[in-house]
């Protein structure tokens, strides 16, 4: 500006700061101070100093604020996105732990690893049980939470399990809704970790109350059980039961559902 504005032009400059400086304090009211702008432009008319000068430097010096504002909220920005890519490759570690189960193109990574660590339980974990449970009155107390996490984990001839296969249909009638799928997939892992919570929770009972004999060795067939021979064969029933017992909740956990299904952080 270099000659003095006309009271029109100094009545609009000042209007337009004004409005920047109320949109801006709406996000930032300590930076772009209203009250303080107006006390600078009392004391240029006290002191009959140049209103032409002052509107110049406070427009330059509002630019320069809002340019440093910006700055730091794109560094917050790339900030939440670091630690957020930090969370998630941290959970997608956790989650390959598990073995991965490709069984359709429209579901995500997550659901994936849930379906191989439910199968990886059914064929690893659920002779054992099995084993020391049946034609036991405690059977009663597991059996429901082992069928409702073998409809999930069990795949039988080559095809995915009964609940996978619920799940693809609802997938492909969702007609590309994000949201619907989310939906979907979030019911899946929830009603599966309250099964698994709900076996770990009967597990821990049966132990504590002492309703059998946890010193009783588990004896299992190698031929047809391979994999949880390899495992548990040999063991006591209590050392089983324990082992179970935390894989169970491992799995709740890793999947991030603990607080969902009242798996408290010290069980």
């Amino acid at each position: 500006m270099s000659k003095e504005l006309s009271d029109a032009e100094i009545k609009a400059i000042l209007e337009k700061i004004r409005s920047e400086y109320r949109e801006q304090g709406k996000l930032n009211p300590k930076s772009f101070d209203l009250a303080g702008f107006e006390k600078r432009y009392l004391q240029v008319l006290q002191y009959r100093t140049s209103v032409t000068k002052f509107l110049n430097e406070e427009i330059v010096f509002l630019e320069q604020l809002k340019s440093k504002m910006k700055s730091i909220v794109q560094k917050k920005e790339l900030q939440k996105a670091e630690t957020l890519n930090r969370i998630l490759d941290e959970n997608m570690e956790r989650l390959s732990s598990y073995p991965k189960i490709d069984f359709h193109a429209l579901a995500k990574p997550e659901i994936r690893y849930f379906y191989g660590a439910l199968n990886e339980f059914c064929e690893r974990d659920f002779p054992a049980l099995l084993s020391i449970f049946k034609g036991t009155p405690d059977y009663a107390f597991v059996q429901e939470p082992l069928l409702q996490i073998e409809r999930v984990g069990m795949s039988r001839r080559g095809l995915p399990s009964i609940r996978i296969q619920d799940y693809i249909k609802l997938m492909m009638d969702s007609n590309g809704s994000v949201v619907q799928m989310e939906k979907h997939t979030q019911s899946l892992l929830k009603e599966s970790s309250f099964a698994l919570k709900n076996l770990s929770d009967n597990i821990t009972k049966i132990i504590t109350q002492n309703k059998m004999n946890l010193d009783r060795t588990v004896s299992l067939d190698q031929k047809s059980e391979s994999r949880s021979y390899d495992q548990y064969n040999g063991k006591s029933i209590g050392e089983c039961l324990d082992i179970i017992n935390f894989r169970a909740k491992k799995i709740i956990q890793d999947f991030r559902m603990g607080s969902l299904v009242g798996l408290q952080e010290d069980q």
